[in-house]
């Protein structure tokens, strides 16, 4: 079970499209300080293991869930270049245009950013992707995309629940829980 401490941003959501993708069991925790999760059934089997950054988290839930990174070697690196990438898409945020003729380029001649096969970098990239709110018809590839990851049923799960308004579970102890991720939140 994963505690999933969710904040209402691009990063929130994409751990939310992930979740939701994979079917991970997990309870979310609005109105939450910082994201974040705790996974009391880790893959070493060991004690809860805390994370923070989305990307880490991203790839940690890839690695538990066996989705989303493809299995060769070339593709598996290509999944990882475009989850950093898309951190610098985060920081850019006067350079849109550059950074979505970027993508448009990637996606002319594949369904996805690394193939064929909805990866982890496509989750990444769409919650920034729609946070802009530019219009896509000068992109034409990168609109495709973007219509085609809206379509996905868990994107529509995911963005079809408003977050903040969530009713703490209460089978969560949300104080041993922050008391969890003491080690590592800043």
């Amino acid at each position: 079970m994963l505690d999933f401490y969710y904040v209402a941003t691009p990063q929130g959501q994409q751990l939310l499209m992930f979740l939701e993708e994979t079917g991970l069991p997990f309870r979310r925790i609005p109105k939450a300080k910082s994201l974040a999760m705790v996974d009391h059934w880790p893959m070493d089997a060991g004690e809860p293991l805390p994370l923070q950054e989305s990307g880490a988290m991203l790839l940690y839930l890839a690695e538990k869930a066996g989705f989303g990174l493809p299995a060769g070697m070339r593709a598996r690196a290509a999944a990882r270049q475009w989850l950093f990438w898309q951190k610098s898409f985060e920081c850019q945020g006067n350079r849109t245009a550059e950074l979505f003729s970027t993508l448009d380029k990637q996606l002319a001649e594949q369904a996805y950013l690394c193939g064929e096969q909805y990866s982890v970098a496509d989750i990444a990239c769409f919650p920034l992707v729609s946070a802009r709110g530019a219009r896509l018809a000068a992109y034409p590839s990168l609109a495709r995309w973007f219509h085609a990851v809206s379509q996905r049923p868990a994107t529509q799960r995911a963005y079809g629940r408003e977050m903040s308004t969530s009713v703490p579970d209460p089978e969560v102890d949300t104080e041993a829980g922050i008391s969890a991720l003491a080690g590592v939140l800043p």
